[in-house]
């Protein structure tokens, strides 16, 4: 059975664009594999290639193992959309965790992250959240006090 959480799979358009998004919201880029080639992909996800550029991203200050596997498929190509509303069945979005969440917010608006809402909202006793969206439209919630 599941011993633990290894990590969340991200497909970009242009991975390098995605990474620049996501060091902007504090990850670091741990490891880049360049261009992948590898037939077993292919064949485990029922593809007719299996070439793709990955890199896995994680928090600096990660007290688990747990990263973003980002990907882009440059054969087969990426296809479709993200989820519109995330409402939409299905992984809709990545939450993040913040130590504060005002200072979070202030720095990434100074970089140019745009947020669904203009200020952090509650929910919960001591919980507050914003939402953004990364460069393919992936919903990206930062909570602090969870």
């Amino acid at each position: 059975m599941i011993e633990d959480f290894i990590h969340v799979s991200i497909t970009s358009r242009d991975l390098e664009r995605s990474i620049r998004f996501y060091e902007t919201l504090g990850l670091k880029a741990i490891k880049r594999f360049g261009v992948v080639d590898e037939d077993g992909i292919a064949r485990a996800f029922r593809l007719p290639k299996g070439r793709l550029a990955v890199a896995y991203l994680a928090a600096s200050e990660a007290q688990g193992r747990m990263f973003i596997d980002l990907v882009q498929w440059l054969d087969p190509a990426p296809e479709g959309e993200p989820y519109a509303v995330p409402n939409n069945v299905g992984l809709n979005r990545i939450a993040f965790r913040v130590r504060d969440l005002d200072a979070s917010v202030a720095e990434m608006k100074a970089k140019g992250i745009a947020f669904l809402t203009e200020a952090p909202q509650d929910f919960g006793p001591g919980i507050r959240c914003i939402v953004t969206t990364d460069p393919d439209g992936v919903f990206v919630q930062l909570i602090e006090g969870l």
